[in-house]
């Protein structure tokens, strides 16, 4: 076999000037490529696949090495012109991309194609060129499993299907080399599967050689002849599939056993005869109309719950309706206030739903941690508006202000938003950022590590990252951080929505381990969105299924997960 790709000592190392240290993300990597192979790269997060690729695509320099891709070489000293011939010789697939036309797919298709004649993407006017690249275009579709719903509208699609499209877009470069960046890590278990099957047709039709950056061994299993492991810029073993992938699964912590419920009759969130209709946009186009009809869901105090089911069927906005950031079109969503009582956290504008709010954390799955802020101060700054003593504080200033009860509680929810969507109702209040520093002042420094040293035991981090920079964390220290800042202000049920992203399963045990030791110490009431079905079989202690708005199924999360897993079986 002749060879499409040979990297031989490739070195990178990025500056911090911000908090003066040097990060080392590539140290002397080499390897090669076969014409029609697919080599897989693991690794932890943090292990430099991603800033290979990024190499690899020529996106930017490397410091030292060189990298041969058919029979053209590049070295640290080429001019970042030359750099450009990998991009052409090279096709990423990203998954968090969905960068498709609003047309349909095979218009999708026919656009890369008539770009890579003409330099524009560009309908052609003659119906001559149009039914030519139209004939490409259907083959092309026929690799990622599309043909047949080439008519489709893009915004109609699944998430699975656009990844699909995506897929078919990059193949229309005719590419010596596709490059993978955790395909399917982001998707639901069915899409991901429909996305893997696409990707393997390729392979066995063409003669493409695959590059597959992900920590997923199944990904692996499904797609790569090789594989090499990766840990801090090093190649650190390279060979049989699953020889490796046994060795990088086998740095997993031990799972913790799970604590039991200590009363199921002791109810902590209570959705009563909850009705929700909502509808998805892409580019200001419908897509569908989606009903929560009549949920009703009572869980007990100390359940760590597990959500899952397919993509856009209700499982974000059920947790956006636990947190009270969307009301229900009729019905309540309560939760405990003292022993008896309970406050129905939809209401807006009441004490009781300002209270009940203090009792609940939230971390969305786009969240992040301003990266040049200590992390004591990004605690100081979330205590400063979540713990309840300051939440009194900040009605008798709104009294002050003349700030009425119903924009109080609009602020407090504006906490519990995601960064962007926080950002855009603060402007739609009217309330300049100073007026809600007077509100919710800054939590004083001396409490704050108090504050937070129990849940920093509790979520294994070590207490001197709490005075260093939140760019000096990994990503999985990274999650248990937001988790650590949400605790501090002592809620009793938190609501993490895919908390483990595109984690390593190294990363993700130890992240479920220390979510089993907040539940543990503190009893918290804990609801967690993942499609990671792995992890929910050991992490939670109910699941329940939701599909086209609806709970369908809540049982044993084994149960659950494989009922979710047959969905996705073609019918006999």
């Amino acid at each position: 076999m002749s060879e499409t790709l040979r990297v031989d000592g490739l070195c990178k190392k990025y500056k911090l000037p911000e908090i003066g240290i040097d990060v080392v993300a590539l140290d002397n990597v080499s390897f090669n490529i076969e014409k029609g192979e697919t080599l897989g790269i693991i690794g932890k997060s943090g292990a430099g696949k991603t800033t290979l690729l990024r190499m690899l695509r020529g996106y930017e320099k490397f410091d030292a090495g060189s990298v041969e891709l058919d029979g053209v070489k590049l070295t640290a000293e080429s001019p970042l012109t030359d750099f450009q011939i990998l991009r052409k010789k090279t096709a990423i697939h990203l998954q968090r991309s969905f960068a498709l036309w609003n047309q349909s797919v095979v218009n999708n298709i026919i656009l890369r194609l008539r770009a890579m004649q003409t330099g524009y993407e560009e309908i052609p006017q003659t119906e001559d060129e149009y039914e030519a690249l139209k004939e490409e275009a259907l083959e092309i579709l026929d690799l990622v499993g599309m043909r047949e719903k080439y008519k489709y509208f893009y915004p109609i699609l699944s998430g699975g299907e656009k990844q699909k499209v995506l897929l078919a877009r990059q193949l229309a470069k005719s590419p010596s080399l596709l490059l993978l960046d955790e395909p399917g890590t982001m998707s639901d278990p069915i899409s991901r599967k429909e996305l893997l099957d696409s990707i393997k047709r390729i392979n066995d039709r063409t003669d493409i050689s695959v590059l597959v950056i992900s920590h997923m061994s199944e990904v692996h299993k499904h797609l790569s002849d090789r594989l090499i492991l990766m840990d801090k810029g090093k190649i650190i073993d390279e060979g049989g599939v699953d020889e490796i992938t046994d060795k990088f699964l086998a740095q997993r912590e031990p799972a913790k056993p799970l604590t039991p419920i200590k009363n199921k009759k002791d109810i902590m969130i209570d959705i009563n005869g909850v009705w929700k209709k909502y509808v998805i946009y892409t580019s200001n186009t419908l897509i569908r109309t989606i009903e929560m009809p009549d949920i009703n869901l009572k869980i007990p105090r100390g359940d760590i719950m597990g959500i899952i089911g397919p993509s856009a069927m209700g499982k974000t906005v059920l947790m956006r309706l636990l947190a009270g950031l969307v009301q229900p079109d009729k019905g309540w969503v309560l939760y405990r206030i003292g022993i008896v009582d309970f406050a129905n956290i939809a209401a807006l504008g009441t004490k009781r739903a300002m209270e009940a709010r203090s009792k609940l954390g939230i971390l969305h799955q786009e969240f992040t941690l301003p990266p040049y802020q200590l992390v004591q101060d990004t605690f100081a700054h979330k205590l400063g508006i979540k713990k309840f003593e300051m939440i009194q504080q900040a009605m008798a200033t709104a009294k002050e202000y003349g700030i009425s009860d119903v924009t109080l509680d609009g602020l407090l929810r504006i906490a519990d938003m995601s960064e962007l969507e926080a950002k855009e109702k603060l402007e739609e209040l009217d309330i300049s950022r100073d007026v809600v520093d007077e509100l919710f002042p800054v939590f004083p420094a001396s409490e704050t590590l108090e504050a937070a040293k129990p849940y920093f035991k509790a979520l294994d981090l070590p207490e001197e990252l709490f005075r260093r920079h939140n760019s000096e964390a990994s990503a999985g220290e990274h999650v248990r951080l937001a988790i650590a800042g949400l605790m501090a202000a002592q809620p009793e049920v938190l609501l993490l929505d895919e908390p483990f992203g595109d984690l390593d399963p190294i990363s993700m045990r130890k992240i479920a381990n220390s979510i089993k030791e907040l539940n543990r110490k503190f009893n918290t009431t804990i609801l967690i969105v993942s499609h990671q079905l792995d992890i929910v079989r050991e992490l939670v202690h109910e699941a329940i299924m939701i599909d086209e708005g609806e709970i369908v199924m809540r049982g044993d999360p084994n149960e659950v997960c494989d009922a979710f897993i047959a969905l996705g079986k073609p019918e006999q």
